[in-house]
């Protein structure tokens, strides 16, 4: 029989097993505790003034207020460009009438003499001429409505080739007017 000597008492493999499982489950519950109280101590500090459910509160309403102050100048921009885009389609229609009329009024003149076959051919072309060109810049207008995209450089030289056709039309029109007057 073995003796013992003051407080010493031998352990045996099973109570070494026991007291270690013991404390591996005291260590597992006290994790889990503190991990509870650490969630719990998050989620109060998020939700305390100042905290982050606030600071996410104020800058999702800052961003929906940018927001709605793009969303409020791309409405005022497209309402401009299909200002812009009609504009340039009565341009497109007027001219298209007055080339009309001027070609009846070509016509007349041929029928009652006041204008040479040779003259008149040449109006004629230039009439054509400007009519084609008419089209192409109805045709580009038609195309940019359907983009919806802006470009400051081909309205620019679309607006230039509407005043030149005007020019070029008031200049056909003066000249028919001579024929006819004579």
């Amino acid at each position: 029989m073995e003796r013992n000597v003051g407080c010493y008492r031998p352990v045996g493999f099973r109570n070494i097993v026991m007291n270690s499982g013991i404390l591996a489950l005291a260590a597992i519950a006290l994790s889990a505790t503190l991990s509870g109280c650490e969630t719990y101590l998050d989620a109060k500090r998020n939700v305390a003034p100042g905290g982050k459910l606030e600071r996410d509160n104020a800058e999702a309403r800052q961003t929906l207020t940018n927001v709605k102050r793009e969303n409020a100048q791309l409405q005022q921009a497209k309402s401009q460009r299909e200002r812009e885009l009609q504009e340039n389609e009565r341009r497109v229609q007027a001219l298209e009438s007055d080339l009309r009329q001027q070609d009846a009024a070509l016509a007349h003149a041929l029928q009652a003499r006041q204008v040479s076959k040779t003259r008149y051919d040449q109006l004629k072309r230039d009439m054509d001429a400007i009519r084609k060109e008419t089209v192409a810049v109805a045709q580009q207008n038609d195309s940019d409505r359907l983009s919806g995209a802006a470009d400051a450089k081909a309205d620019a030289a679309k607006q230039a080739r509407l005043r030149e056709l005007e020019r070029r039309k008031n200049e056909l029109e003066a000249a028919l007017a001579q024929l006819v007057k004579r």
